[in-house]
């Protein structure tokens, strides 16, 4: 047995604590392959034998996100504008070869709630849109108030017909060149 002996400052005042303890044995741990029962130790083997890749989704997104004032700067200042109804769509080939969206929706559309909801609905719109037909533009959508209001199918009809109208200048450009 080992005697400790020490002293304890506690708020202003000092103690002297002594206590005995039993020796911690030398070899107190556990073998290594018998240290977590549930779990054995090798899994570097399993983990060789696999033949799925795990690991992010980043292959299977159809578009990325505008996230630099820049970018949305020279989508609004020199790309072609599609308004209508609910919202205005800036589109800007840009040479890359993935799509890219930046969604602006004011506080004046509604509460969190319902700028989170429209913003959902419309990357829905997009990604179902997009797996369809790859284009390479950087789109911005600007939601106007009434946006809130409106329907999915409503939101879904107006940016087909944008794609329509993309997919049709994009065939002239083609046989342009």
């Amino acid at each position: 047995m080992v005697i400790i002996a020490a002293q304890v400052k506690r708020y202003g005042h000092i103690y002297n604590i002594s206590s005995t303890h039993k020796k911690a044995e030398e070899d107190a741990r556990l073998p290594r392959q018998n240290e977590h029962s549930r779990r054995p130790f090798c899994h570097q083997k399993e983990k060789e034998k696999r033949t799925e890749k795990t690991g992010c989704l980043k292959g299977k997104k159809v578009f990325c996100s505008l996230t630099k004032r820049g970018d949305f700067k020279k989508v609004f200042e020199l790309g072609s504008k599609f308004p209508s109804q609910f919202i205005i769509i800036y589109a800007l080939p840009n040479g890359l070869n993935y799509c890219r969206l930046g969604l602006a929706v004011n506080r004046k559309v509604g509460d969190a709630v319902v700028r989170n909801r429209l913003k959902r609905r419309l990357r829905e719109i997009f990604r179902k849109q997009l797996t369809d037909r790859p284009l390479r533009y950087d789109f911005v959508v600007v939601a106007r108030s009434v946006a809130a209001h409106a329907e999915f199918a409503d939101l879904q009809t107006i940016i087909i017909k944008l794609f329509s109208r993309l997919d049709k200048h994009e065939d002239t450009l083609d046989s342009d060149y």
